[in-house]
């Protein structure tokens, strides 16, 4: 679950890239923390059972993260409409994924809570940086060629944004409890293994 979490965030920085490319050449292009609980550690019930009550509630949004729209430099309606659509879904997905987080409750282990709070904290970041990259290419008009380009090229700039952020799941890693629970729930392994062939595609 957490490798799931870290490729959906650079499957972004990525698709900023082969946006940009889009965007800078008009023939072609490439495809492409909040409360909880009281002041105690941890809840009852064992990690494990916690990791899993999170994964089972977050495996959908993990499946839309791991997918990328269409970009076809020769029709940039559908372009548009293709790309404002993921995007859309990118934000919910990740607003979900904080949402869940939050209302799993304090993880059963030492400093868990503050572990979990950062990364809710990057989640958050990162659903910033897609709608406001939603909010521009939205504005943007398919029938003006050189104002869509610059659209995308601005699109490009905000998801680039995810690459700047800390790796959401840096504080999972580190908590060893946290990180031992998620390799251990079955919810959250099956997650682990359906990305584990996924690719961002680029031409």
């Amino acid at each position: 679950m957490i490798r799931r979490l870290t490729v959906a965030t650079v499957a972004a920085a990525a698709l900023s890239l082969a946006l940009a490319g889009c965007g800078n050449s008009s023939n072609s292009g490439s495809g492409s923390g909040s409360n909880s609980g009281s002041g105690s550690s941890g809840g009852s019930g064992s990690a494990v059972d916690w990791a899993e009550k999170v994964c089972k509630s977050i495996e959908p949004d993990v499946e839309a993260l791991g997918k990328t729209p269409d970009v076809d430099p020769s029709d940039m309606a559908k372009t548009k409409d293709n790309m404002v659509s993921f995007l859309g879904k990118f934000s919910t997905a990740l607003g979900h994924m904080a949402t869940s987080l939050k209302d799993s409750g304090d993880p059963p282990v030492a400093n868990g809570k503050e572990d979990v709070a950062k990364l809710i904290s990057a989640l958050d970041s990162a659903k910033k940086a897609v709608d406001e990259a939603k909010t521009n290419l939205d504005k943007a008009s398919a029938s003006d060629p050189a104002a869509f380009q610059e659209a995308f090229t601005k699109v490009g700039e905000d998801l680039s944004k995810l690459g700047d952020l800390e790796d959401p799941t840096k504080s999972l890693e580190a908590n060893k409890e946290l990180k031992d629970a998620f390799d251990q729930a079955p919810t959250c392994k099956k997650i682990d293994m359906g990305g584990g062939s996924s690719s961002t595609p680029t031409s």
